[in-house]
């Protein structure tokens, strides 16, 4: 009896560390690891509906109607007892933000938010800072899949849609494109598609039909930073400490077409005709130093006759951004290589960046740097309004590299005309 009892007590005591085992390897399965946004109890997501069918039936769950195209959503999930366990749509700390029991999700939702890996999720659960985290910590929360992916949507690589474009940009960039029906419809746009603030005074509307696009365009003087309305005597001084050269002055009418070639959204040609120049108000004659005791002045670009131009882009996706290609193209005589992306979102900032370089043509080399900053509102004003620095560099009258433009750019989404999934 006593050699029983001994068997059942060693039973017992295998039976409690094997069981202790297994418990303390699932606490350990559960503990939350800063590498892996699995095991995260607390986190936001800067979600957006085309990302992925998650945050669409995110909001079927919740019955939020009309369906928000980008917001956020906070998950705090730390507390074991499940009334304690919430998710928030919006600011966590605003008091118009609407939250709700973890509960009310359904599981696959819940399954999907908990094991996003996406760049756009951001872990809140508190964490030990040291004196490389300022530099360090954005750059550990950058997944290498997501530098550069493929188109997400259909249009943006048919010749027929490539020019459906939902951002209005203030100054310069590709104008707004509205579709009234995918392959018709019609754009609108400032500058050209490679100028900033106060450099160009185009202004263009233009009809799209089957990948052409016949456009007018005329000017608004306003729209570059000074004309030679004064006398040359008066020189460049002026209200603002900015360059009054190596601008671009338009006619008072032109003429323009453009085709992209039927093999997909890659290499576009087109002519630019003057059909009436107008009265210009020629450019404020600044002294070129450089060539002191000879008088030269500081170029410009006077459009004045037909040009030939083409583009050759390719587009895709990087840090998660909707619109993004890089190009190499000639417009109006000059040469333009390039980058621009539309909401990228790198370590939970969301961002417009725009990077032109102008190499070859009447004005001298320059090189163009926009950031816009968006993220400033919830829902769909989350990536509605952007506005940042915009920078233009090159050579100045003294010979140097320095800025010949530091300006505030805006942008603004206007919709998102029609979604191919």
């Amino acid at each position: 009896m006593e050699n029983l009892n001994k068997k059942i007590y060693f039973l017992i005591l295998f039976a409690a560390v094997i069981f202790g085992f297994i418990f303390t390897s699932n606490i350990y399965a559960q503990e939350e690891r800063e590498d892996n946004p699995r095991t995260w109890k607390y986190f936001r997501i800067l979600a957006r509906a085309q990302d992925d069918s998650i945050f669409v039936l995110l909001q079927d769950d919740l019955l939020i109607d009309p369906k928000l195209e980008s917001y956020n959503v906070t998950v705090n999930i730390l507390d074991p007892q499940p009334l304690n366990q919430y998710l928030v749509i919006g600011d966590e700390f605003s008091p118009d933000a609407l939250k709700y029991q973890w509960d009310q999700i359904s599981d696959n939702v819940k399954e999907g938010l908990i094991n996003w890996v996406g760049s756009n999720k951001e872990n809140l659960n508190k964490k030990k800072l040291n004196y490389g985290s300022v530099f360090l910590d954005v750059f550990k929360k950058i997944k290498i899949k997501e530098v550069i992916a493929p188109p997400q949507k259909e249009r943006e690589i048919l010749n027929t849609t490539a020019y459906i474009n939902p951002y209005l940009q203030v100054f310069g960039g590709d104008p707004v494109g509205i579709p009234l029906k995918r392959s018709f419809g019609f754009s609108f746009g400032t500058g050209t598609p490679y100028s900033g603030p106060l450099e160009c005074e185009l202004v263009s509307g233009n009809f799209h039909l089957l990948g052409a696009t016949v456009g007018v365009s005329t000017r608004i003087k306003e729209l570059t930073r000074r004309r030679a309305s004064r006398s040359p005597e008066d020189g460049s001084e002026g209200s603002f400490a900015f360059k009054e050269y190596n601008n671009i002055f338009a006619p008072n009418l032109g003429l323009e077409f453009r085709y992209v070639i039927p093999f997909g959204n890659f290499f576009e040609v087109g002519v630019y005709s003057v059909l009436d120049t107008g009265s210009y108000d020629p450019p404020i004659p600044i002294i070129n130093e450089e060539t002191l005791p000879d008088t030269t002045y500081m170029p410009n670009l006077v459009i004045n006759g037909t040009y030939f131009n083409w583009e050759f882009r390719y587009p895709f996706r990087t840090f998660g951004s909707t619109r993004s290609k890089v190009y190499v193209a000639s417009y109006l005589g000059e040469i333009n290589v390039g980058w621009v992306a539309r909401e990228v979102r790198v370590a939970g900032a969301i961002f417009d960046a725009r990077l032109n370089f102008m190499v070859h043509g009447d004005r001298k080399f320059q090189i163009l740097y926009e950031t816009l900053v968006a993220g400033i509102g919830e829902g769909f004003s989350n990536t509605a309004f952007a506005f940042g620095p915009s920078i233009r560099l090159g050579k100045t009258e003294s010979g140097g590299f320095g800025v010949l433009t530091i300006l505030i750019n805006i942008r603004f989404k206007i919709g998102d005309f029609f979604d191919e999934k």
